[in-house]
């Protein structure tokens, strides 16, 4: 759409238009027009399966069709880091979360361990996983930045997409890396530009009153609410 609209205006400077010309002043126009309405068709079509995590936590992360967003939570005086998440796709899927602090001003990262979450997520299963999390008193009540990674893997293949809101595209991997981004960093080296790629970040509202330690006996632990094939959910929850 956008060449077609570049093409329209260049084909309209002209002060002698030819036969060319006035093919593209008007063939352009009507490109552009199709493709709007090929962008809009696409952006509202209805969803074929319940978006309960769009529902339950707005906008979320996806990783090539498995999606997720993170909620911290208070039980018995336990801080819990939630992942809560949710399948685009009409096949099983296996995801892998990573979350660990981002850097602060002076590059240093404040005392929180890696956290990975390891889900097996059936075709648009809703459902949240749920580990617990030691913090020091100087964290508890605080804003605290965490960068983001994830991989996805489809062992039957991906099958049709049930879910169309796209949320947040993830490009960094659950090992924070970024073949893309790496990509581009080299493409940049080669034209004398410097391009850097950071992993993308989520800030979350850490609990208070919690303990600054966690019993070995708290184990991950996976809720799976809806999936394929189940009665809708009363309220989305």
């Amino acid at each position: 759409m956008i060449v077609a609209c570049f093409a329209t205006l260049f084909a309209w400077i002209v002060d002698r238009p030819d036969a060319t010309t006035w093919g593209f002043r008007v063939g352009s126009p009507t490109l552009a027009l199709l493709a709007l309405g090929a962008i809009l068709k696409l952006n509202n079509r209805r969803d074929l399966a319940r978006d309960y995590l769009r529902e339950h936590a707005g906008d979320y992360f996806n990783r090539d069709g498995f999606c997720f967003a993170f909620v911290a939570t208070a039980i018995d005086g336990i801080a819990y880091l939630d992942a809560y998440f949710q399948n685009q796709q009409n096949e099983p899927c296996l995801g892998r979360i990573a979350l660990r602090p981002a850097r602060g001003f002076f590059m240093g990262r404040v005392k929180i361990e890696t956290i990975m979450y390891e889900i097996q997520c059936a075709p648009a299963a809703f459902g949240v996983a749920r580990i617990a999390v030691p913090l020091l008193g100087k964290l508890q009540g605080k804003r605290q930045s965490f960068e983001v990674g994830a991989s996805v893997r489809y062992p039957q293949g991906k099958g049709r997409r049930l879910r169309f809101h796209d949320g947040i595209f993830l490009r960094t991997n659950s090992s924070f890396g970024n073949a893309f981004g790496r990509t581009l960093t080299v493409a940049g080296a080669a034209t004398g530009s410097i391009l850097l790629s950071k992993p993308a970040t989520v800030t979350i509202d850490l609990p208070v009153g919690v303990s600054e330690s966690v019993p070995a006996k708290l184990k991950p632990e996976i809720r799976i609410f809806w999936e394929l094939g189940d009665p809708p959910l009363e309220n989305g929850a």
